[in-house]
C-alpha cells in the first residue's frame, strides 16, 4: 500500500551577495533543530557557522519573542477594546480632544499600532456646524 504522506525536502537557502548571481540553495539531510530540546543540540561538539546547536538557540530565541509579543498585543487588545484610542472628526481629522488620555491609549499611539483600541467618530468642529 503506498503512503499518503509526502515528502518534505528540508532546504536553507542563501541570498547571493550580488543581485545578478542566483540565490544558493542547499539540501539538508533533517530539518533544522527547532528548540534545545533537540538531541542535536547537546550533541554539537564543533561550533561552526550555522552549526546546530546555533540553529536551536536562533530558533527557540525568536519562538520565545514572537511569544511575549503576540501575548503583549493581545492583552493591550484586551484591555483597551472599549477605549478611544483613536478619534477622527467628519473631515477624517484626529480628534485630540475625544481621545482616550489614559497610559495604555497613549503607548499605543506612540507605537502606531492602529488595529488596538477602538476608534470613534466625533461631530465636525467646522465653522456653521452644530456639536
Amino acid at each position: 500500500m503506498a503512503s499518503t504522506a509526502i515528502a518534505r525536502r528540508h532546504v536553507v537557502t542563501f541570498s547571493s551577495p550580488t543581485w545578478n548571481s542566483p540565490r544558493v540553495v542547499m539540501p539538508l539531510a533533517l530539518p533544522l533543530p527547532k528548540n534545545t530540546m533537540d538531541i542535536r543540540y547537546v550533541a554539537c561538539g564543533d561550533h561552526r557557522t550555522a552549526c546546530d546547536c546555533r540553529e536551536a538557540e536562533l530558533s527557540e530565541e525568536i519562538s520565545e519573542l514572537r511569544w511575549e509579543r503576540d501575548r503583549v498585543l493581545r492583552v493591550l487588545r484586551e484591555e483597551l477594546a472599549t477605549h478611544a484610542t483613536w478619534a477622527y472628526h467628519d473631515s477624517n481629522e484626529r480628534d485630540l480632544l475625544a481621545e482616550c488620555k489614559c497610559t495604555g491609549c497613549v503607548i499605543v499611539r506612540r507605537l502606531d499600532f492602529y488595529s488596538i483600541g477602538g476608534s470613534t467618530v466625533t461631530r465636525s468642529s467646522e465653522p456653521g456646524r452644530t456639536r
